[in-house]
């Protein structure tokens, strides 16, 4: 068995495992070997505490964030969020991919 990336018709890359006699091009038949599904984070959360932490630290206009660290904000909202759907996908508590559950 080997692993390969292939992208779907969304400009989604993934990664397969198919059998090593497979060709590349059965990539989208093989079993996925991909991160879990981001449509699962809190994405209105997120965006909240992005706006929340953008406006503590007074990075409201294009100067603001250049002057500014904007990598921290974005960071911070959305670390804590990925690192837990990680670990709910790991403790079998939500499917890997929406479309198994």
């Amino acid at each position: 068995m080997r692993i390969v990336v292939y992208e779907d018709g969304d400009g989604y890359r993934h990664r397969a495992l198919i059998r090593d006699t497979d060709s590349d091009n059965q990539a989208a038949f093989g079993v996925r070997v991909d991160p879990p599904d981001l449509r699962m984070l809190d994405w209105e959360g997120a965006m909240r505490d992005l706006h929340n932490a953008l406006v503590d630290r007074g990075l409201i206009t294009w100067m603001d964030a250049q002057r500014g660290d904007i990598r921290g904000p974005i960071n911070k909202a959305m670390h804590r969020r990925l690192q837990n759907l990680y670990r709910e996908v790991d403790n079998g508590k939500l499917s890997a991919n929406q479309d198994d559950s």
